[in-house]
């Protein structure tokens, strides 16, 4: 027996991951702006035009995430292929770190990591490019690789002068980005830098160093983000949407907890993980300080995952790509020995683990590596019905005319898309309808109620466009029944009162632009009365 197979399936799966990726990046070139993405365009576009984020926008994302769409925006363009540059620019960012990361252990880990991250990504479809959870997982990845490459030692010893503070440093302020882009991982930082404190008293290193300046560099973004919050005179209003909307939003259209526990690990993953668990079990040198710093890094993606309560596949981003480093390093730990090992691991209790390695990058490569690239490339980039049926009928009633007049009852990737292709300001900061009409009842939805009608009474849309979202899904009846206006009683009669049904328009064929087929949107156009 020797290590040939395993340099036969490395080489192999090498191969085949890179043309995965390829073929990734070249078949998906021309993937448009929607979902989440056009939203948050829209509300930079928005803010273009003197609207101010959190008073005059009622939005619950975190600033971070408006400048870093508005960066790409006013640096590269607001159109769809500076967007998809910045999506892969984020999936190559985030490779970068799993090899520095990796680095000690196998560049193959790292390969094998990122292809699959990033087909994963790709697998989960058109509508989550860009997507907050990733740019987050980004910054936390770019911080493990400063922290880790700062506090590696065990190669040649370094003095204590020459310990590296500033990387530490490093490591918190990515942290504090993520954590000012999504505040579920706000005490990742300190559990990493109290585990990092640990491991360098154990070496008798300095470590107090490193904890305050860990600490200090994790305050940096946050501060920085007030005092932006501060010069645009907003703090009182991004207060209020943390404290009041954002609790709020987070109890619209919940998944119930065992829901979530189910569909915390991607299906496709599945697998390799279940190949996995067994070394983690068997493995007796499993705990170093590094491996227990990526698994801090899954339980705080995963808490991410549990405390939106959406289980939306791109809330699952962090989790996953710790996991798939801690699964990538586990596997190509156990395989990469001499030749005289692997007849010692097959006549003893641990045969097992090599087999089980070799089996879980052959599935990962074929069945996730693969199965995750056909389905990307299965997606229908082409399929914009919605928009170009919505885009004729408002042309129709009067296109640009309609700058400031048009409003849209919506959630996230139906009417806002469409404004903000044809660059129509709403009446109103409004973009989802989720807080007027919910069937979840609370102060904030009734404060919202009273903030809307004042705005339309005070500028009196000439168009309302109803699509038939719901933000209740459990409770949305089969069809397109549009039943989420008879919850707020006040404004449909208004609504019935003083406009007139003009078109009512179902696209006719499925969108194919996610995780799995959907049933396409359908809209309701209003007109004033005369």
């Amino acid at each position: 027996m020797s290590d040939r197979p395993y340099a036969i399936t490395r080489t192999l799966s090498s191969i085949f991951l890179v043309v995965c990726l390829l073929l990734f990046i070249l078949r998906t070139w021309h993937w448009p702006l929607m979902g989440d993405a056009a939203l948050m365009h829209y509300v930079v576009f928005l803010m273009d035009h003197g609207m101010a984020p959190y008073r005059d926008i009622v939005d619950p994302n975190m600033p971070t995430t408006l400048l870093i769409e508005g960066t790409v925006m006013h640096l590269f363009g607001g159109n769809s292929l500076p967007w998809r540059l910045f999506d892969l620019s984020l999936l190559a960012v985030s490779g970068i770190a799993m090899f520095v990361i990796s680095k000690p252990y196998s560049r193959f880990a790292a390969l094998f990591a990122a292809s699959l991250f990033t087909l994963i990504h790709g697998r989960d479809g058109l509508v989550e490019l860009g997507q907050r959870d990733l740019t987050m997982t980004v910054c936390l990845l770019i911080g493990y690789a400063f922290l880790l490459t700062g506090l590696r030692t065990h190669h040649r010893a370094l003095p204590p002068k020459k310990t590296r503070p500033w990387m530490t440093a490093t490591f918190g302020f990515f942290c504090g980005v993520a954590a000012t882009i999504k505040p579920s991982v706000l005490f990742l930082a300190p559990a990493v830098l109290l585990l990092a404190a640990i491991a360098l008293k154990r070496r008798q290193q300095p470590f107090v160093s490193h904890l305050i300046a860990g600490l200090l560099g994790m305050l940096t973004p946050i501060l920085l983000i007030l005092a932006w919050l501060q010069h645009q005179h907003i703090t009182a209003d991004f207060f209020r949407t943390l404290t009041q909307l954002l609790p709020y939003f987070l109890l619209l259209g919940p998944r119930s907890y065992p829901h979530l526990v189910l569909h915390s690990i991607s299906s496709v993953m599945l697998p390799i993980v279940l190949l996995w668990l067994p070394i983690v079990l068997l493995k007796k040198d499993w705990i170093t300080w590094e491996r227990a710093a990526l698994l801090v890094a899954v339980l705080f993606g995963l808490a991410s995952f549990y405390l939106q309560r959406k289980g939306f596949p791109y809330h699952r981003y962090p989790s996953e790509a710790f996991l798939l480093l801690l699964i990538a390093i586990d596997f190509t730990t156990i395989l990469k020995t001499r030749p005289a090992h692997w007849r010692l691991r097959f006549t003893t209790n641990n045969k097992l683990l090599p087999a089980l390695a070799i089996t879980g990058i052959v599935v990962g490569v074929v069945f996730v590596a693969g199965g995750s690239t056909a389905h990307a490339l299965w997606q229908d980039w082409r399929n914009q019905e919605f928009d170009t049926m919505l885009r004729a009928d408002l042309n129709r009633l009067g296109g640009e005319k309609l700058d400031n007049r048009v409003q849209c009852l919506d959630m996230a990737d139906g009417c806002i898309p469409t404004l903000y292709n044809m660059r129509l300001v709403q009446s109103t900061g409004y973009l989802y309808d989720c807080y007027m009409l919910s069937n979840q009842p609370g102060a904030e939805q009734d404060r919202s109620r009273e903030a809307f009608w004042h705005a339309i009474m005070k500028n009196p849309p000439a168009v309302f466009v109803v699509s038939s979202n719901d933000c209740d899904p459990a409770t949305q009846r089969p069809g397109y029944t549009y039943q989420k206006m008879s919850r707020w009683p006040q404004f449909d009669d208004y609504l019935q009162a003083n406009y007139h049904l003009d078109v009512e328009r179902i696209p006719p064929h499925m969108v194919n632009a996610g995780s799995s087929p959907s049933k396409p949107l359908g809209y309701r156009i209003y007109t004033k009365n005369n």
